[in-house]
């Protein structure tokens, strides 16, 4: 194998995977769009150029240059070859285009959290503040750890500097939202937020055995089926429901019949 020719070939199968994603996301952009979940210029610039190719890669060469020692068709240093070219290429795109893909995000402006996803951040970090406070007042005065030496503490643990100012405030204590239209980026986020919640609550009555395996699947179905259409409808989890919800005839009837509310939640339940 040539050593020179292999590094221009190699140089220029980098440049031709980068055009291939180019003009692979070019002919379907129209498609992923307007499709599924949408696709804006932004998302399709990263798509092209953040696509670093890993491990699967490297095992299929890896796999070609171990069949090569035992085959009549592929000679010992064509497998060499494959190894060197794909492991060259996954290389190179870890290294250009991995390292730079976060300046591009920051040139796209796409690194940028909603204000919804700060106020969470926000909260957390406050979360587990007050739980750390919390341990060392519990620690703090112990009669087998003795006394402590709170100056190295600060020192290792600098949050506990942010106690007196502004990182101790609560974070809902301000208002996010000071208008009252609410931007589409975070009516998006609030309904995966609370649908998330709910997803949460079916895993806990699924550990607590109040509802069944399959009624569990369902529930998340629709939980994801719901996430996939918040940036352009409302909370719609029950459309994903619907169809395995069975009520008994009887209670069209009683919707229809001036019957207190509570009884026929009572009939419906029972």
């Amino acid at each position: 194998m040539n050593s020179g020719n292999s590094w221009g070939y190699l140089i220029l199968l980098y440049f031709f995977v980068q055009i291939s994603r180019i003009v692979v996301v070019g002919v379907l952009y129209p498609f992923l769009r307007y499709f599924g979940y949408g696709l804006d210029w932004k998302e399709a610039t990263i798509l092209v150029w953040s696509g670093l190719r890993g491990t699967v890669a490297l095992s299929l060469s890896l796999l070609v240059k171990r069949s090569s020692d035992k085959s009549s068709y592929i000679s010992s240093e064509t497998g060499t070859l494959f190894v060197f070219l794909t492991g060259g290429i996954v290389c190179l795109t870890l290294i250009v285009n991995g390292s730079t893909t976060q300046f591009l995000l920051h040139l796209l402006d796409m690194d940028k959290l909603s204000a919804p996803k700060r106020r969470i951040l926000d909260y957390t970090k406050y979360e587990m503040l007050k739980k750390a406070l919390d341990a060392f007042d519990d620690i703090g005065d112990d009669e087998e750890l003795g006394p402590v030496d709170w100056p190295t503490v600060r020192r290792y643990i600098t949050c506990l500097n942010d106690v007196e100012g502004e990182g101790h405030v609560h974070p809902h204590a301000h208002s996010v939202f000071q208008s009252d239209n609410l931007d589409p980026m975070n009516f998006k986020d609030i309904r995966t937020r609370f649908l998330n919640g709910f997803r949460a609550s079916y895993w806990g009555m699924l550990d607590e055995g109040r509802i069944m395996q399959t009624i569990a699947n369902l529930l998340m179905r629709s939980v994801d089926e719901a996430i996939d259409l918040v940036s352009h409808e409302s909370l719609c989890d029950w459309k994903g429901l619907k169809d395995n919800a069975h009520f008994p005839n009887y209670f069209k009837f009683l919707q229809t019949t001036f019957c207190p509310q509570k009884l026929v939640t009572y009939f419906t339940v029972e």
